[in-house]
Parts: C-alpha cells; sequence; structure tokens
C-alpha cells in the first residue's frame, strides 16, 4: 500500500487501461468517466474522501472506466497482485472485503432508487454539502469551497439540466443559503441547507 499525491486533471487510469491498482480517496475529489458512443463522456460517479475504487481490477484486465483527478488529492494505492495475495493469506479480511463489496451493491442501488425520487433542490444540496465535507471542516459557520464541476457536469451526475442546477443554486442564493462568485461557494446557512437536503 503507497500513499501519493495526484493533481488535479491528471488521469488515474483509462477505460481499457491494463487494470492493476486499487485505490482510497483520503483527501481530493475524483470523476469516474465512461466514454459513450458518440465519442463524448459521461460522469457517472463522483469520489470523495472514503472512497474506494478500481476494485474491477480484481475480477478483469482491463479498467471499464476512466478515473481523473477533479481537486489534487491524496490516494492509497495497492497493486492487485499485491492485494490478491493479501486476501488470500487473510481470511478474516477477505471476508471483511467481501461485505464491503457487497455493501457497495447495496449503496449504489439505494442511490439509484433514491435519485429518481429525490427533488432537484435536495440532489443539489446533497453534492454541495458532500463538497463542503471535503473542503473544509463541517461547523455551524461559515465555509467556502469551489465547485470542482461545471454546471453541465453537475447535471452529468444529479441527472439534471444545467439550467435546473443554475436555477437551483440561484435559488439558494436568493434565500440566503449560500453566496455564489463563479465557482466559489460559500455557504450562509448550513443548518437550512442540510434541511433542504433532506425535504
Amino acid at each position: 500500500m503507497s500513499l501519493g499525491l495526484y493533481r488535479r486533471n491528471q488521469i488515474l487510469f483509462s477505460e481499457g487501461g491494463a487494470a492493476q491498482h486499487i485505490f482510497a480517496v483520503r483527501s481530493g475529489v475524483i470523476k469516474v468517466l465512461k466514454s459513450l458512443e458518440n465519442g463524448k463522456d459521461r460522469i457517472v460517479r463522483v469520489l470523495f474522501p472514503g472512497d474506494f475504487f478500481g476494485f474491477e481490477s480484481l475480477a478483469q484486465d482491463r479498467y471499464p472506466l476512466t478515473a481523473v483527478v477533479l481537486q489534487d488529492c491524496n490516494l492509497c494505492s495497492a497493486p492487485r497482485d499485491e492485494f490478491c495475495r493479501f486476501l488470500r493469506n487473510n481470511a478474516e479480511s477477505a471476508l471483511g472485503m467481501i461485505r464491503f463489496l457487497v455493501g457497495e451493491v447495496v449503496r449504489t442501488r439505494n442511490e439509484v432508487a433514491e435519485l429518481s425520487f429525490k427533488s432537484a433542490r435536495k440532489r443539489v444540496a446533497t453534492l454541495l454539502l458532500q463538497l463542503l465535507s471535503d473542503g473544509a471542516a463541517v461547523a455551524e459557520r461559515p465555509a467556502a469551497f469551489e465547485l470542482p464541476l461545471s454546471r453541465l457536469e453537475l447535471g452529468e451526475v444529479l441527472e439534471l439540466s444545467p439550467e435546473t442546477i443554475s436555477r437551483t443554486l440561484h435559488a439558494f442564493e436568493n434565500e440566503h443559503l449560500i453566496e455564489l462568485h463563479r465557482r466559489e461557494v460559500s455557504v450562509r446557512d448550513l443548518a437550512r441547507l442540510r434541511e433542504a437536503s433532506r425535504l
């Protein structure tokens, strides 16, 4: 297992590339992309501290997705072969990994199901809180962070149009939940933003 610093826009692995490592996010933000038939890329997931990725390397020789650094980050990484040897020699850890992977499947299914029922307001508020918890200490006081995604990219992640993203952000600003300065978001009322993520 090694720890490394990775810079914004750095490609961690590419779709179709040899699957060689498993990663864990310690700090920063990662986006995961899928290539479409029209030649464009679609963001399928945004990863935050505490997230693991690259598990496809345990079952496949090639990565099915591309991972790119959105914000400078610290990542733990382990070579696939080394990780597999560790699991073969540690039955309890292997069982724990199975439980973790099952939990990831359940969590992903729940996220997909919940996304279809959440309002635009709740989706945007939830993502803002995720970004806040990564970029600043979450406390009952104002904090600021930079949006690592464009309105179009936010729309891809949340399955909303860029116009809906903009309207929702400006609505939060008009309600004094946040302040917007280009891509910088200043949280003015954390309690109400949390409330918006639950309504």
